[in-house]
């Protein structure tokens, strides 16, 4: 039998947040948007079966809503789809209202609809001053003071067409927006292409670049960071395209909202590590200054909260560039600013970096023992730690109960995908040093070979370190 969980409205209802169904049912008592109380007393009814958790089914539902009523199943349906619509309604509402600049705008066209001229000039002038207050000056931006100056020329050509008063205006800001919007969509695809190897082929770059240059706008941030990114993309042999959009991306991050900086700097960290991946070590210090630069600038954050994955990946980048001193004070600073269910053993797990990475073997076993690491990825994690430090302290009879435990904790995992595929890789070899005689240099060539051949293995240096 259907419970009310499997419903649409339930699900919908169910992803909005504590604030957002306190305000969606203050949204419900205006007139102007609602004026049936039975879609009230629905969703109240909806808010306190959720607190309970207990499961219902549509009738037992209907019968807290109506009691004493038989049950109507058409009507009862009717009444969901209702609601449901409401709440489409309502984040409308609210995705509109947190665009400030949006609205200002939209009141102006709206005064000029209305022949309110005197109205609209000064609604237009409020417009003006809260965009330019904004540090903001992105693609978005750019669209917006055009549209402004859209308006604006509307009216004046009402009154005297024959100056065509505005006009260079609004010229300038549509070539600054479509520049922009085009050249960000490009680069985030072509980004977002590399990633997941789908072949994006970007359209009219030609056309944008004689565009671009002819209006010289290459020196607007929004623009150049884009134009310099696609090109580091394209060209990743080419050095200069990718120092000229870090230059540029670390000077002018401060004119791009949260979400869209945030997307750059992860833009730039990805393709390091890309670069990395291909060799190229010395990535590692360019993606270091954008994690210390983000974290300054607080543009890593989401909600307040870092990233526990972010969180993780700032240490193993610092102890790579012989940071450990500066990610201990990292440790200490910013574990606060994580998911306080993730805090503890992301702590611990990273402090235990550190202490092997100093060769203070029992402390980094203390603290991987202070955890129980649930997160498969975590875990996997420590085991590889305690893998290597038992390895390298040469208790081989410990080593091997390790390994055993280990390959038998990967049978008894196989949704960890193409991860299972690494660490039986670094099991496998581990297992071939242990069994690998002193003085066999052709074993140890062949085996250095086939190391460096794996297209999946994330502790090859560490293996190819121990052949030494």
């Amino acid at each position: 039998m259907e419970t009310l969980e499997d419903t649409r409205l339930w699900q919908t209802l169910a992803a909005l947040s504590a604030r957002e169904l306190n305000a969606f049912r203050k949204f419900l008592d205006s007139p102007y948007f609602n004026q049936r109380t039975d879609v009230i007393g629905l969703l109240e009814s909806v808010m306190r079966h959720m607190r309970s958790k207990k499961r219902v089914t549509h009738k037992g539902f209907w019968e807290s809503v109506h009691p004493g009523k038989p049950y109507d199943n058409q009507q009862l349906r009717l009444l969901m789809s209702y609601l449901h619509k409401l709440v489409g309604q309502f984040l409308a509402v609210e995705s509109l209202m947190a665009n400030e600049a949006d609205c200002r705008r939209r009141v102006v066209e709206t005064w000029g609809r209305k022949g309110q001229t005197a109205i609209q000039a000064r609604s237009m002038e409020e417009a003006f001053r809260y965009l330019e207050r904004s540090p903001v000056r992105n693609a978005d931006y750019y669209f917006e003071t055009y549209l402004l100056h859209q308006e604006q020329y509307r009216q004046a050509s009402r009154q005297r067409p024959e100056k065509g008063a505005g006009s260079q205006l609004v010229d300038q800001s549509i070539n600054i927006a479509f520049a922009a919007m085009k050249l960000r969509q490009t680069c985030l695809l072509l980004a977002h292409g590399q990633v997941y190897d789908w072949g994006f082929v970007p359209s009219m770059l030609e056309p944008i670049d004689d565009f671009i240059q002819v209006n010289n706008l290459l020196d607007e941030p929004c623009i150049g960071i884009y134009w310099h990114g696609i090109r580091m993309l394209r060209h990743p042999d080419e050095e200069r395209y990718f120092q000229a959009f870090k230059a540029l991306l670390l000077a002018y991050g401060g004119v791009f909202p949260p979400g869209e900086v945030q997307d750059l700097y992860l833009l730039a960290i990805n393709y390091g590590v890309r670069r990395v991946n291909d060799g190229q070590l010395s990535y590692f210090h360019d993606i270091m200054d954008f994690y210390r630069d983000g974290l300054k600038h607080e543009y890593l954050l989401q909600d307040g909260q870092l990233s526990r994955f972010t969180y993780h990946n700032i240490v193993s980048v610092a102890l790579q560039i012989d940071q450990a001193d500066w990610a201990e004070v990292f440790i200490q600073e910013w574990t606060s600013r994580i998911d306080r269910r993730f805090r503890e053993r992301m702590e611990s797990f990273n402090r235990a970096k550190i202490a092997y990475y100093r060769r203070r073997y029992d402390e980094a076993v203390s603290l991987l023992q202070r955890s129980n690491y649930h997160d498969p990825l975590l875990n996997l994690g420590a085991r590889t730690l305690l893998l290597k430090i038992y390895f390298e302290l040469e208790e081989f009879d410990a080593l091997q109960s390790h390994l055993d435990a280990f390959q038998n904790y990967l049978l008894r995992k196989p949704e960890l995908g193409y991860h299972r595929a690494n660490y039986r890789h670094l099991i496998r070899y581990t297992r071939k040093l242990l069994a690998l005689r002193p003085n066999d240099a052709a074993a140890r060539q062949s085996m250095r070979q086939h190391i460096e051949g794996e297209k999946i293995l994330t502790e090859k240096e560490w293996l190819l370190k121990c052949l030494e």
